[in-house]
């Protein structure tokens, strides 16, 4: 369970979370806050604070005394700005939306006098729970896997849930279950002639304290990769070997997929960074790995700092030189300022170049077709390529600008 709370004008929310691959506790957070003050009411301003579900839609809060208010939190924004009416009995309802569906829902009723700030908390409350199950296949699905099922099934139910496919990955989402069930389950994934490539087998309960299945599944490599927060009990079969998944990269294995050269000097919190991926079913070393930044005719080099990359890993690798990077985004050596109108980046590992971009407002005499930059005077949107389109990312139409999203796929048009 967890809480919604204001303090010295700020409401913060945290909320048990349903990761990707079944794996609670994430460590992603939105954080911001604001006051404003208006005589004669009571100033409040929402902070939310949560761990990110991997199909949230929305958080929900409904006010009601001296007014009716109704806010609705998207996955992009975290702010809420409230002048709210004194009033003996203020009622604030939130509701917490995953998967289509309400997963959450608290309520706390308090007295607001005018110019109050005051420190109130909601304690959240899951009514249902789901499954979501999501294996990397790799951009080229190495595996060959082409069709799978999860069952569940419980004393009064039994479903049968489909594979369905992304860039990258196959998943599995249930819709909203019961709490208080305790569920087997069952994944089978075969190839194009019907032949099982891996199974699992597994129970798990549905409680209000843990709505969703602690389970991690990061790799169908059976010799290095694959790991599982085990109790005794869980079983798994590996019916088919595969080799192993510790190797250096090669062509089409990293992919720079978002770089963000152009953060406006008034927002505190952005830096500069280069986002690559990994698209294959293995761990990649990057021992070797070095981002180049530059120009078209001048490049720097700067060594990676972190040694692997597990399959499906958007890494980030940041200004170093700048406060404003987070210390887990610092993955290079060094860092070369990026100009904003153009520039290059060339992602080599073991004297080999495994991607390469160069960004630019318009196309000039030696780049006819350049992925796309910030206009003159424009600032604070990163180039993200759409993961869909990543076999032609050579071409300015699979890229766009955006909000940045470091560590996270873009599917932009």
């Amino acid at each position: 369970m967890s809480p919604i709370k204001v303090k010295h004008a700020s409401i913060a929310t945290s909320f048990l979370c349903a990761l990707a691959l079944w794996n609670c506790g994430s460590n992603s957070h939105d954080e911001t806050s604001a006051t404003i003050s208006k005589a004669g009411t009571a100033s409040v301003a929402l902070r939310l604070q949560y761990s990110t579900p991997p199909l949230l839609d929305s958080l929900v809060l409904d006010c009601y005394g001296a007014d009716t208010l109704h806010y609705v939190h998207s996955t992009d924004s975290a702010l809420f700005n409230m002048d709210l009416f004194p009033s003996d009995n203020w009622t604030f309802k939130a509701q917490i939306y995953a998967n289509g569906a309400l997963m959450q829902k608290g309520e706390l009723s308090t007295k607001l006098e005018a110019g109050a700030i005051e420190d109130l908390s909601i304690q959240m409350h899951p009514i249902v729970g789901f499954v979501w199950v999501e294996i990397p296949t790799g951009l080229r699905n190495e595996s060959g896997i082409t069709s799978g099922t999860m069952i569940l099934s419980s004393k009064d139910d039994h479903y049968e849930i489909p594979m369905q496919e992304s860039t990258g990955k196959v998943f599995f989402k249930s819709d909203m279950l019961k709490l208080g069930v305790e569920y087997d389950v069952q994944i089978t994934l075969s190839d194009s002639t019907g032949s099982a490539i891996y199974s699992l087998s597994d129970k798990f309960l549905l409680t209000e304290d843990s709505p969703v299945p602690n389970l991690s599944l990061n790799s169908l490599r059976s010799k290095v990769s694959l790991s599982i927060k085990a109790a005794d009990e869980r079983y798994v079969e590996i019916i088919l070997p595969l080799k192993a998944g510790y190797r250096k990269p090669k062509a089409d294995d990293l992919l720079i997929t978002e770089y963000f050269s152009a953060p406006g000097t008034k927002d505190s919190s952005l830096y500069e960074f280069v986002e690559i991926y990994n698209g294959s079913i293995d761990t990649l070393l990057l021992d070797d790995c070095t981002i180049g930044l530059g120009s078209a005719t001048s490049i720097k080099r700067f060594a990676l700092t972190a040694t692997e990359i597990i399959p499906g890993q958007a890494l980030v690798l940041g200004d170093a030189a700048s406060e404003k990077t987070p210390a887990q985004h610092i993955n290079t050596d060094g860092w070369s300022a990026m100009t904003n109108s153009s520039g290059a980046v060339v992602l080599q590992c073991n004297g080999e170049t495994l991607d390469s971009l160069y960004y630019a407002s318009a196309p000039d005499s030696l780049h006819s077709n350049v992925v796309p930059a910030v206009g003159s005077g424009k600032y604070n949107q990163s180039g993200q390529l759409n993961i869909d389109r990543w076999k032609v990312r050579s071409d300015s139409s699979a890229w766009c600008l955006g909000s940045p999203t470091p560590g996270e796929l873009n599917f932009c048009n």
